[in-house]
Parts: C-alpha cells; structure tokens; sequence
C-alpha cells in the first residue's frame, strides 16, 4: 500500500491559542535534547516574541530549500536530538519533518506565517538546491505537536498570509476535480468524501473571513476572522489530504506550480500565490470559464497573479509556456489524477486564461 492511500488525519497533538509559544517549555518536557531547525527571519521572530529558549536547546538555521542535499547536510548536525522543533514557513517546515524522519524521531511544527499546511501534514515537499520541484516525500510520523499563536501570527508579513489563502482555496478545486473523474470505487468511500465535504467547508470558510482576516493582519488586531482563516490554511487544509490521501491531494493547480518551478523569473512569488494562478489554468483546462470569471473579483481583492505578466513572465512567454506545459503532464504530475492531457492542451488553456484577464486588466 502507498503512503497517500492511508488516512491519516492530522498532528498527534494541536494547539491554537494566543501567547501559546511563550509555554514552549512545559510542552516539550518529555524531551531532553531538543534542537531547533529554523530560518534567520523566522528565527529572529521567534525569540522576540518569546524573549528566550532554554539553553540546552540546540539551534540550526537553514537558508536553502528543502533539497535532499539539505536533509542529508542536516541530520548531523542534531548530534543526539531527541526531537527535531521546526520553527519557519513552509520550506523550513518540510526540511524539519523530513530531517526528523531520517533521524527517526519526534518533530514540533511551529508555523511563523500562515502560507501552507505544511505545519499539518506527514510529508514534504522536496526542491532540487535551486529551487526547482523533485517529489514529494511521506513520512513514518505525524507531528508530534502542532502549535499555532494567532498573537504571534497577526505581525507577520501580509503577503505569506495570502499566500496561504491561495495554497488553501486550491483544497476545494483540486479534491473535487480528482474525486469527479475517478473510475474507481475508493472515490466514493467514507472518508474520501469526508474529505470533500471539509474541502468545501474550508472554501466557505476562506471566501466569507478571508479578505477581513487580511484587514485584521493589516490593523495588527486578532479576530475571529483571523484565527478562522489561519487556522484553516494551517491545520484543516492538511485534513483533505490526511483523510482522502491521493483523492484529496495536489492535482491541477499543484502541477502548474511545479511547472512554474522551472521557469526562474517566478522564484521570487510565494507557493500560494502561483497555486492560485494554478486554479484558474485547472479551471480553463476543463473549460470551466464562468467559475474563472466568478474567482476575478475575489482575486483582485487579494492581489493575486491571474496572467504571465502577474508572474513576471513577460519575455520569451512562450518558452515559460512550454516548460511549465511540459513538466505539468509529466506522467509522474498530479494533474494525471484529474485526467488525461496534453502539452498544448495546457499551453492552450493558460492562453486562453491570458485572454480572459488581460482584457479585463485584472
């Protein structure tokens, strides 16, 4: 059996509070030699939240992508750690689980923005050293805990916080696109649609709280529409693909954002934000024009990317589309869940979606 044919839910163990980091500490008793993996920013964040860690705490700071070399560069580094604490976004987050896995032992995830699910999923997403998408890698664990602190979160960059608004929309477009064109019969089980149902709950939950929570990080105030909205990109995301394991899991959207990988001028705009990009391009693949146009406004609103130029790609467009198209179908892509396509079907629908956009200078 396959990882992603196993349902597996969420953290061990997950806590949502305000000021919940500062109790670190006494959560993490059971432990005698933690160490912490972590980024320079989110570090420097987190210990001026926090004012301080414990000394026999061991601290390593990542600044590359969660690559295999970095895994391997890593593990040693930990010497005797009994639990790996991830403290950072998304790529951090992966590199720690994956890290942990290696190493055999527990891992804390400790989100300093609210960009992905990373922070609730058993697996990682790994990058070659330059930033261009391999595979994705399951883990044997879950976390052993989660924690997530809205006071914390509510001074963190905008930015990361749409990108995680878009990273979670896709939940909904992806899940469902797989689970329609299954042929067979796992599709329909029991937690296969549990995951759909709370695909469509998070997408209500985005659409109604997200644009407010966004107002809220921007007037530095925590609200309900703000612990909503992240709570739903951190920690119920993850459930889709923890309850419908391949049904619930990249597809579309995803595989557009691996191909986007390749193209260098996007490297500088966030995961979520080229996933968003991605959804429009699965929608106008299967030609679904009036839900591409019912999304415009709601992307307006958030400033993301809904054409080539969104993405920086103005020169040699149509060599991006080409490599994004290539790597897209690749047999291996997640866009093989939804259906059977080709390079220049993608290549089409993505100038179909420039079509669309530019006229209307969204």
């Amino acid at each position: 059996m396959q990882p992603e044919d196993i349902v597996r839910s969420g953290p061990n163990q997950y806590i949502c509070k305000e000021g919940i980091l500062k109790e670190l500490d006494s959560l993490l008793s059971p432990f005698q030699a933690p160490a912490i993996i972590t980024g320079n920013k989110s570090f420097e964040a987190y210990t001026k939240y926090v004012a301080s860690i414990p000394e026999h705490w061991k601290i390593i700071q990542h600044a590359g992508y969660s690559s295999q070399q970095a895994i391997e560069e890593l593990a040693p580094s930990c010497g005797a750690a009994d639990v790996i604490i991830g403290i950072g976004g998304g790529i951090i987050l992966d590199t720690a689980k994956a890290v942990a896995d290696k190493l055999n032992i527990e891992v804390v995830l400790i989100p300093t923005v609210a960009g992905t699910c990373a922070a609730s999923t058993p697996l990682s997403v790994i990058y070659s050293p330059d930033g261009e998408f391999e595979r994705v890698a399951y883990h044997r664990r879950s976390s052993y805990l989660t924690v997530v602190d809205p006071a914390f979160l509510i001074h963190t960059p905008i930015d990361y916080l749409k990108s995680g608004i878009g990273d979670t929309l896709t939940k909904w477009y992806e899940a469902e696109a797989i689970i329609r064109n299954a042929n067979d019969e796992r599709a329909h089980s029991l937690f296969v649609q549990a995951a759909l149902s709370q695909s469509v709950f998070i997408r209500d939950i985005l659409l109604k709280d997200s644009i407010k929570a966004v107002q809220s990080s921007e007037a530095g105030k925590v609200t309900p529409s703000f612990t909503k909205t992240v709570e739903a990109v951190i920690t119920l995301a993850g459930t889709v693909g923890g309850f419908g394991g391949r049904y619930g899991r990249m597809s579309g959207s995803h595989a557009i954002h691996n191909g986007l990988s390749f193209v260098e001028e996007t490297h500088t705009i966030l995961h979520g934000q080229k996933v968003a990009y991605g959804i429009l391009v699965q929608l106008a693949l299967e030609n679904r024009i009036d839900e591409i146009e019912a999304l415009l406004p709601y992307y307006q609103q958030l400033g993301f990317p809904t054409n080539l130029a969104d993405l920086h790609i103005v020169d040699n467009q149509a060599i991006a589309l080409q490599k994004v198209a290539e790597h897209a179908v690749n047999p291996k892509e997640s866009l093989q869940l939804m259906g059977s396509y080709r390079a220049d079907e993608v290549i089409a629908a993505m100038n179909v979606l420039e079509s669309i956009t530019t006229s209307k200078s969204v």
